[in-house]
């Protein structure tokens, strides 16, 4: 009875064998670290991963907005400009605001605003667009053509005293087209015409008229036709 009286119902085994069957006290005994510590290492290796992974995604993410944007840019700007063929100017001038907003160094935008103004005759804010695209990158004969010929608008409505300073930007804006793109068909109509229409004083010349319209023939006979016939009815 004694022996049975020292066993405690929560540990049935005798104090001699408790003490035998205890566990060690000290940590530094221990071969591996305790639970509590393994979990902490554990999660601390979970979000340095966690971080690793988020970055590499944000990344990515980040990526792939910027292609994104540029490809959306670029159709948007396009439908502007189908809008514009289409006559729907206001549509069309809204999609190119828009876009110049997001990218105001763009001198395709810059073109299609000036095309736009042209299209609804304020020929003043014509030229301010056509001179952003113009002063671009490379040599843009388009947007040179286009400003000499909004200059020519604009010096049609102007004063007297306007009308030979403007007509001088005319005339430089269109031989600038020429330089740019040799083979450039409308730019060579518009410099021909301006050298048959304008006086001597601002640069007019019946012989450079004539040289024009030979190299329109080469470069494409059918309006070298046109252009020879042009002169003809012009000399009357």
């Amino acid at each position: 009875m004694l022996r049975f009286a020292r066993l405690s119902l929560s540990n049935p085994l005798p104090p001699e064998e408790r003490k035998r069957n205890r566990p060690p006290s000290s940590r530094s005994n221990r071969p591996f670290p305790s639970p509590s510590l393994r979990s902490r290492q554990d999660g601390g290796k979970y979000k340095r991963l966690v971080l690793r992974v988020g970055s590499v995604m944000l990344g990515m993410l980040l990526a792939a907005a910027a292609a994104f944007g540029q490809g959306s840019g670029a159709s948007t700007l396009e439908e502007g400009i189908r809008l514009f063929r289409a006559g729907r100017l206001g549509e069309a001038r809204r999609i190119f605001e828009a876009a110049h907003e997001r990218q105001p160094g763009d001198t395709r935008v810059a073109f299609y605003l000036g095309r736009v103004a042209f299209a609804e005759e304020d020929f003043e804010t014509a030229i301010d667009w056509f001179t952003q695209a113009a002063d671009g990158d490379g040599c843009p004969a388009e947007a040179h053509l286009w400003l000499g010929r909004a200059y020519g608008y604009h010096a049609q409505r102007s004063s007297l005293l306007r009308k030979p300073l403007l007509a001088r930007k005319v005339h430089a804006h269109l031989e600038e087209a020429v330089e740019c793109d040799p083979d450039h068909v409308a730019a060579r109509w518009d410099l021909m015409e301006y050298y048959a229409k304008a006086p001597t004083f601002l640069g007019g010349s019946r012989k450079k008229a004539g040289e024009q319209a030979d190299v329109i023939a080469r470069l494409d006979p059918a309006e070298g036709r046109k252009a020879r016939q042009f002169l003809a009815e012009m000399d009357g």
